[in-house]
């Protein structure tokens, strides 16, 4: 079986395509995002220093002795904001085709259906037409997209790449990876909100990644997905040693304290986690510093906070991690701090989990009951006071943290392993494969 995964962010293609040929998949994986976190580079390579988020890698990784596989599909002469080609020459192309453009969204205007008093919008025509351009400049980028896709058993599209699939080989059979895209953006005021709603449904399976988003699939009315946890290496996240604290000078006698979740209030809760971290450090007991990392669109919020509450001084910032440092962050935590807000998690609370790293984070038991048997041992907290208590009672109580720790890798290895994650979407390829061809 031959399969491409279409899309990168989080890495998520990149690292699916990985595990599956450690499992002896032929997976390849296109990679045409360019935010640092959306580059193989970041997960894989020994990277050192600081990067703006959307600087190429490549020539950093390879001074550390890292390059590609092979097996990475990368473009060339690609810019994610489409930039390059002059406004008059991007005209007369879409003016050539015009009529192709026309015919496509005939075609899917027709299979847009019910979804039209579910998102209470229509399938517009220019809706298409900016989905097309993006389809076209990759095609140019890369090879054309159908054809591309065509020449694969099958194909994972993450992201917003469902589209794409709809878009330039309908009739090919294809599954479309979610990782958090399902919650908002089919119901989002864009060109590609009704497109990925359509995309979903005419997928051979959706996989969901974050559990919560049912309720979004629900909404969509989907009745093809399935549940797949995110794509994590055990086998890489792992205990170990590590010198994180030592380089941040901080006393081994200090509760210490890591948030790698970025600063955005109405989805991390990040105003949450200050003020009770600001309230232990009122008390004075245990004393203990809070590393924070410098990204997201409420960074500054952040930091007027942390001034306001008087406890800069127990703050550390550090810029974002690649993930070769990130293990060593978890490693040399006591404590690792998530999301406080939608009860569920990504990449973050299985990742320090398997390097041994207990989780406090917000958590909503009656979301996971449908696709977990057996629930990972977070520490549920939601409000200031549950996290304040809760970081208290882990700071005064090693024992109970490295309970913690041992439990949430084991359950990482039983629950949420790197093997269960490839058996359950070969599965799925092979039910999508075999739905296709009778």
């Amino acid at each position: 079986m031959r399969v491409l995964h279409a899309g990168n962010v989080a890495n998520n293609g990149y690292i699916n395509a990985k595990l599956m040929r450690r499992a002896g998949v032929e997976a390849d994986a296109l990679c045409d995002e360019w935010h640092i976190f959306s580059q193989p580079e970041w997960e894989d390579a020994p990277l050192e220093g600081t990067f703006p988020e959307y600087e190429p890698l490549h020539a950093a990784a390879a001074a550390a002795g890292w390059r590609r596989p092979d097996w990475v599909l990368s473009p060339t002469g690609w810019r994610e904001d489409f930039a390059g080609r002059p406004l008059p020459i991007e005209r007369l192309l879409l003016m050539a085709s015009a009529p192709a453009l026309a015919a496509r969204h005939r075609r899917l205007h027709r299979q847009f259906g019910s979804l039209h008093d579910v998102l209470d919008r229509d399938l517009g025509f220019f809706d298409v037409v900016r989905a097309s351009v993006w389809l076209n400049r990759l095609s140019r980028a890369v090879r054309p997209i159908g054809s591309l896709f065509r020449s694969y058993d099958i194909v994972q599209a993450n992201g917003l790449h469902p589209i794409l699939a709809l878009l330039a080989a309908p009739e090919h059979p294809f599954v479309a990876f979610e990782h958090g895209t399902l919650r908002e953006l089919p119901f989002s005021d864009t060109y590609f909100g009704p497109l990925l709603s359509l995309a979903y449904r005419r997928a051979g399976k959706v996989i969901i990644t974050n559990p919560d988003v049912i309720r979004s699939a629900k909404r969509l009315g989907l009745d093809n997905y399935v549940f797949v946890p995110h794509p994590v290496d055990e086998t890489k996240y792992t205990p170990g040693p590590s010198g994180f604290r030592e380089g941040l000078a901080v006393g081994e006698d200090e509760l210490l304290l890591f948030s790698p979740a970025s600063h955005n209030w109405e989805i991390k809760g990040t105003e949450t986690m200050l003020r009770a971290f600001g309230e232990l450090v009122r008390r004075g007991t245990p004393a203990a510093t809070l590393v924070l990392t410098e990204w997201g669109l409420d960074l500054d919020r952040s930091r007027a906070l942390i001034r306001e509450l008087g406890i800069g001084e127990r703050i550390r910032w550090v810029p974002p991690l690649p993930k070769l440092r990130l293990i060593e962050a978890y490693r040399g935590a006591d404590v690792v701090l998530d999301q406080f807000l939608i009860g569920t998690f990504g990449a973050i609370a299985p990742e320090a989990m398997a390097c041994g790293r207990p989780v406090v984070m917000a958590f909503d038991e009656d979301v996971h009951e449908w696709c977990f048997p057996v629930l990972p041992p977070v520490v549920a907290a939601r409000e200031v006071a549950e996290v304040y208590e809760h970081l208290v009672r882990l700071g005064e109580d090693p024992e109970e943290r490295h309970r913690l720790g041992r439990a949430g890798r084991d359950w990482v290895e039983r629950h949420h392993g790197w093997r269960l994650v490839v058996d359950r979407q070969q599965k799925i390829y092979e039910d999508v494969l075999a739905s296709a061809s009778s």
